[in-house]
C-alpha cells in the first residue's frame, strides 16, 4: 500500500465523513496508524520511539527518537550527548533527538497495513468511549428517558439519546412487563470507566428513582420549601417517604401530594401503580410509627429496651398495619428505626 498525499487525504475524508471526527483526531489515528505499520515492515525498529509526522504537502516523515543522555544504557532510546551535538550543537541532556528514518519509498507491505488498520479501529473506539463518557457524564443522578428497542429474558435494551443501554434485571421493577416501544425513565446511578468501556448504572428499582422523579414533578422540592429526611423502598410494592418543611406554615405532605392529587397521580403512574406514602417527620417515635403503619388504626405503642415498639391493634386493623408481603411494617420498622412488633 502506497502512502501518498492523496491517499493520506482520501483516508482522513473518509473517517472525518463516516466517523464525524474532528479533522485533528483523524490526524492522531494516521499518525498512529502509519507508526504501526512501520514497526511491523522495519522490525529493526520495533523497540524504538517512533514518531510520525504529515507535513503541509501531505508527505510523511518518519522520525526515530532518541533521549539525550550522559551515560548510555541503551542504544535504541538513547544517545550520548556527544553524538548528539553533532545533529545540533544546542542540544541539552533530557531532551529528543528527532532522526530520519523515512524510506525512500513509503510504501506498507498488505500484512501491515492489515495491522495498521486495527490502530485505526481501536482509535476510533477510543474517540467514540470518550464521547460516550463526555455525553453523559453531566447527568449522573438524574433521571433519563429511554425507549425500549429489545426484550430478552432477563434484560431490557433501552435506547437513550441515541446510545443502546443494557436494563439488568436487578435494576428492573419486578414482574413489570416490558414492552418494545414504549418509552420509560431510568435513573443514572453512576457512570464509569472501564479497561475497555464506559458502564451507565442505570436502575428503577432504587429509592433514588423516586426521589428524581420528585424532583421533576414538585418546585419546592427542588428549591428546598420541602425535603425528603429519609426514603426507603420495596420497589413494585410500596414507598414511604418521611418529609419536612423550611415553612412550618407548609404541609409538606400536601405539597408532594399536590392540589387534588396531581402530583402523586403522576408519580403513581410513573411507577406503575406503586403504592407512595408521605409522612410528616416528627420527633416523638410514637407519633412518627403511628404516622408510618397508617392506615391502620393504633391503640397504644409501648417502648421497650429503647429499640423495640410494641404496637397494639384490633384485630381488624393488623392486615393494615402489616401489609401485603409485610411492605408497610418493613418499611416502618426501616424509617423508624425501631424493631416493630404488631400485637
Amino acid at each position: 500500500m502506497k502512502l501518498d498525499g492523496k491517499s493520506i487525504q482520501a483516508a482522513i475524508a473518509h473517517l472525518v465523513e463516516e466517523y464525524r471526527l474532528d479533522p485533528y483526531q483523524v490526524l492522531d489515528i494516521m499518525r498512529s496508524w502509519i507508526k504501526s505499520g512501520f514497526k511491523k515492515d522495519y522490525p529493526e525498529y520495533r523497540k524504538s520511539d517512533i514518531a510520525v509526522n504529515i507535513e503541509d504537502d501531505w508527505s510523511i516523515k518518519v522520525y526515530k527518537v532518541l533521549t539525550v543522555v550522559e551515560e548510555l544504557e541503551d542504544e535504541e532510546t538513547q544517545i550520548l550527548l556527544a553524538d548528539a551535538k553533532k545533529e545540533r550543537k544546542d542540544i541539552e541532556i533530557g531532551e529528543p533527538l528527532l532522526t530520519d528514518v523515512t524510506p525512500e519509498n513509503m510504501e506498507l507491505s498488505r500484512i501491515a497495513a492489515q495491522a495498521a488498520a486495527q490502530t485505526i479501529k481501536q482509535g476510533i473506539k477510543n474517540i467514540e468511549r470518550e464521547r460516550f463518557y463526555d455525553k453523559f457524564q453531566d447527568k449522573e443522578g438524574q433521571l433519563l428517558k429511554a425507549k425500549v428497542i429489545k426484550v430478552h429474558t432477563d434484560s431490557v435494551i433501552l435506547d437513550i439519546d441515541g446510545t443502546t443501554v443494557v436494563l439488568a434485571p436487578e435494576s428492573q421493577i419486578p414482574n413489570r412487563p416490558y414492552e418494545v416501544g414504549e418509552e420509560v425513565f431510568v435513573f443514572l446511578k453512576k457512570i464509569s470507566k472501564e479497561a475497555w468501556s464506559i458502564v451507565l448504572d442505570i436502575t428503577q428499582t432504587s429509592p433514588e428513582y423516586v426521589v428524581a422523579i420528585l424532583e421533576k414533578l414538585v418546585p419546592e422540592f427542588e428549591e428546598g420549601v420541602v425535603r425528603i429526611d429519609k426514603i426507603w423502598r420495596i420497589a413494585w410494592k410500596k414507598t414511604k417517604i418521611i418529609v419536612s418543611s423550611t415553612d412550618e406554615s407548609i404541609d409538606p405532605v400536601w405539597v408532594f401530594v399536590g392540589h387534588k392529587w396531581d402530583r402523586i397521580n403522576t408519580v403513581l403512574s410513573l411507577l406503575d401503580g406503586e403504592k407512595v406514602d408521605f409522612v410528616e417527620n416528627i420527633d416523638d417515635p410514637k407519633e412518627l410509627i403511628t404516622r408510618l403503619l397508617k392506615p391502620a388504626q393504633i391503640n397504644s405503642i409501648d417502648i421497650k429496651d429503647g429499640n423495640k415498639a410494641v404496637v397494639k391493634v384490633d384485630e381488624s386493623q393488623k392486615p393494615l398495619a402489616i401489609g401485603k408481603a409485610a411492605s408497610n411494617i418493613k418499611l416502618a420498622t426501616q424509617l423508624s428505626w425501631y424493631s416493630i412488633e404488631v400485637i
